[in-house]
This record gives C-alpha cells, sequence and structure tokens, in this order.
C-alpha cells in the first residue's frame, strides 16, 4: 500500500465519526446533507465513546456496529464503480456483484479497524454551500481534539432512494475513491476483474 494510502487510513478512524452519524437512513427531503449530518454526531460519538473497551476487545462488535451504523448509509457499489473505473463496464454481472461483496468486506474491516482510533474528537460541520434541490452535494467539516490541530473532513453525498448516501470521502483533501484507485490501478491494468477480485480476497483474508 503506498504511503498515501497509509496515511489516508491513519485517518480513517476520524472519518468515520463523520460516516458513522448516519445512524438511522432519513428521507433527503426531511433536511439538507449537513444538518442530516450534524443531528446525529452526538449521539453515536457517545456511544462509540461508552463501548469504547467492549469494540476494540470483540473484533465482531466492530464489525457488527459498522454493518449496523454505517453501511446502510453508504453507497459502497457506487464507490466500487469509482474505483474500478473503465474496466468495470467490461465486467460480466457476476464479476460486479463479487467485487462489489469484496470491497463491501474491505470497508467494513477497515473502518472497523479504524473505530479504536475515536477518542474525544467532536465533529464540526460547515454550513453547506449547494442549492436545496441538488442531489449530489460535498459536505465539508473538521473534526476538534483538544491539543491537536483540526482535521479538515469532506463528504460527497448523493440522494439514493429519497435519503442522503456517502460515496466518497476526504481526509485532509486525500479521496478515499482517490486512494483505493491508486492501490488497485496497476492490479486491474496488468490481472484485469479477476486478478481484482483475487487481491480483494487475500486483502480480505488476511484481515
Amino acid at each position: 500500500m503506498n504511503i498515501a494510502v497509509n496515511k489516508l487510513f491513519q485517518w480513517i478512524g476520524v472519518a468515520v465519526l463523520g460516516m458513522g452519524v448516519l445512524v438511522q437512513p432519513v428521507l433527503a427531503q426531511d433536511v439538507p446533507a449537513n444538518e442530516f449530518v450534524e443531528k446525529f454526531s452526538n449521539e453515536v460519538l457517545a456511544e462509540i465513546k461508552a463501548r469504547k473497551q467492549e469494540l476494540v476487545s470483540d473484533p465482531r462488535k466492530l464489525d457488527a456496529l459498522i454493518d449496523e451504523k454505517v453501511m446502510p448509509n453508504v453507497n459502497f457499489r457506487k464507490m466500487t464503480q469509482l474505483v474500478v473505473g473503465r474496466p468495470w463496464r467490461e465486467a460480466t454481472p457476476e464479476q460486479r456483484e463479487e467485487i462489489t461483496k469484496e470491497f463491501r468486506t474491505l470497508l467494513v474491516k477497515t473502518y472497523s479497524g479504524a473505530l479504536s482510533q475515536v477518542g474525544d474528537q467532536t465533529l464540526q460541520v460547515d454550513r453547506l454551500r449547494a442549492r436545496p434541490e441538488d442531489k449530489d452535494v460535498v459536505v465539508n467539516s473538521r473534526v476538534l481534539q483538544k491539543g491537536a490541530p483540526p482535521v479538515d473532513l469532506a463528504y460527497r453525498v448523493e440522494k439514493k432512494d429519497g435519503k442522503w448516501q456517502i460515496y466518497d470521502l476526504s481526509v485532509l483533501g486525500l479521496w478515499l475513491v482517490d486512494s483505493y484507485k491508486a492501490q488497485f490501478g496497476p492490479v486491474l491494468a496488468n490481472s484485469g476483474v479477476n486478478g481484482l477480485i483475487q487481491t480483494l480476497k487475500s486483502l480480505n483474508a488476511k484481515g
């Protein structure tokens, strides 16, 4: 994994604060995307902090927390499609499903491991610079922690089936989709879609 990807994953634990705030799917027309993120942040932060020792000591509970509170609000199929790029159009339906399944597993493992890094951070969400009718927006925010400089976060959010869903996130200006593309691009170029599937299975097997 290259240095840029490593640096991003060091901060994923912070970014999960923003993704984890989306506890229950909310109809997109109910609130703007930034209020949607902000509304649940304190609730989820409180749960993570209250269960920190329990979650860190039992990886299965970490996975369950991500599955329940993060993944329903992430359009991981679109994220996967963006990472794969042009080869996605050439993949068979079976290959697409397998890539999406393996990529989802990779995301769950990434976020689960990152939750152990969550401490006393708080999330500050910016005012949304978008029109009410916009369906694809960027929500800017920052994580604040005593004794540390703010960490800028951004989320690409779209209205999907009447609710907000995240399909990319940026930590300190580095987008997760771009980082995954840099990591898996050579695999796709050298081994194609089947090579990517095997690579993802190998990564997931290693945990």
